[in-house]
């Protein structure tokens, strides 16, 4: 496991780049983080109670949420109290300064504070203001409240995912949330890119939900051809056959075929041979139309071998698979660990903390952890004084619970 405390280079790229971030939870967060991650000054603005996932827990690492930690990174912490005149007026000043505004409340929110993208505009043309909502900005779910597996259930993911036969199972992590920040970040880039050629900013607004059917194009093209949503499958594929886990003498095993030529070459490895020439298992199209005829033959083949032994095998035969790794298994893989996708940076109360690492490299201005994630309110003085705040003003707004 690298150290990235230290690490060496050039400002990333998006040094010089400033972001207010009003957003909790997981998107705005997760969306910031990696605008941080790739070298933007990211001011966290959290109200005196804090982002609500600072209490998320267990676990907690010493004092402090490991959720928290998890997508907190690189980024400055200034406590204001925006139901106040001046709590507004310092977010303002800030904003007049800054190149991005991201904020996840409720759609109207925004608006009854008097933060939202015309009033922000108005003093900063220059900016991209990002909304991630859940449903969306208008509409009939406008207001409707929305967390990850809401979005799973009407987004079709549940009916999708689980076993053949069984009930609606979720994904194993918040993968609305994840795509929702995925996308705010991808659209707050695209709007500073347009900025550099007019001049002007704009807003960019994302739904939890519509991300989520964008992320299942081929899933839906399924369905656009057929009329059929796909069905669960377990592990399975509705596309290619095989492509699941089986079970072998120990463990289960991960083997996807994604052409002919592969599926040969798995009947050699299995020593079937004489599937190859079936002519049910013939062509992609026909294995899918006979799965149920062939996995019961392949699964009787696996269990004979540990699952080290199959992967040793398929292997040689440069067949995709893999095992099916818990997170133990994972940040000991060795190609995880050369990839550097596991990291520690030292964090005040909690210490050594591990984090992942950043999967996008850069050969000239590549990201880097730079600072941990900060303790509430921890650069509000700081944030303050580069504003112009002298240090009885700024005892001031701390008197009069604005900071």
């Amino acid at each position: 496991m690298q150290d990235l405390n230290a690490t060496p280079g050039a400002p990333g790229p998006l040094a010089g780049f400033r972001v207010l971030d009003l957003s909790q939870f997981l998107a705005g967060p997760y969306c910031s983080m990696m605008l941080a991650d790739m070298g933007a000054e990211v001011i966290k603005v959290e109200p005196r109670e804090g982002d609500g996932t600072r209490q998320f827990g267990p676990p907690y690492i010493q004092d402090q949420s490991a959720y928290f930690l998890s997508v907190n990174r690189n980024k400055k912490c200034i406590i204001l109290n925006l139901t106040t005149d001046r709590g507004r007026k310092i977010f303002l000043d800030l904003a007049e300064r800054a190149d991005v505004v991201l904020e996840n409340f409720r759609p109207g929110v925004v608006t009854e504070l008097g933060l939202d993208y015309k009033t922000v505009y108005q003093r900063n043309p220059r900016i991209t203001y990002c909304s991630i909502s859940a449903f969306g900005q208008e509409g009939p779910y406008r207001d409707r409240p929305g967390i990850d597996l809401i979005f799973q259930a009407l987004g079709g993911v549940l009916a999708v995912t689980g076993e053949e036969g069984g009930p609606p199972s979720k994904v194993g992590f918040p993968v609305a949330d994840v795509t929702a920040g995925l996308f705010a970040a991808n659209g707050i880039l695209l709007a500073l890119l347009a900025r550099e050629r007019t001049g002007v900013g704009q807003k960019v607004e994302i739904a939890a939900l519509d991300t989520l059917l964008a992320v299942q194009a081929t899933n839906l093209s399924y369905y656009f051809a057929t009329g059929q949503t796909p069905g669960r499958l377990g592990s399975a594929s509705p596309f290619l056959v095989p492509a699941q886990y089986f079970q072998t003498r120990d463990q289960v095993i991960n083997v996807s075929i994604p052409t002919d030529r592969f599926f040969r070459r798995l009947c050699v490895a299995l020593e079937l041979g004489h599937l190859q020439d079936d002519p049910r298992f013939s062509s992609v199209s026909q294995r899918l139309v006979h799965r149920h005829e062939l996995i019961p033959l392949l699964q009787a083949k696996f269990r004979k071998n540990t699952c080290q032994e199959w992967l040793t095998i398929l292997a040689g035969q440069g067949i995709p698979c893999a095992p099916c790794y818990d997170y133990g298994d994972l940040i000991r893989d060795p190609q995880i660990v050369h990839n550097d996708m596991l990291a520690e940076i030292e964090h005040p109360t909690a210490g050594q903390i591990k984090v992942t690492g950043i999967p996008i490299r850069l050969s000239q201005t590549p990201g880097q952890l730079r600072s941990p994630p900060p303790l509430l309110g921890e650069h509000t003085e700081e944030i303050l004084a580069d504003l112009g705040y002298k240090a009885a003003e700024i005892e001031g707004l701390r008197n009069a619970a604005v900071i």
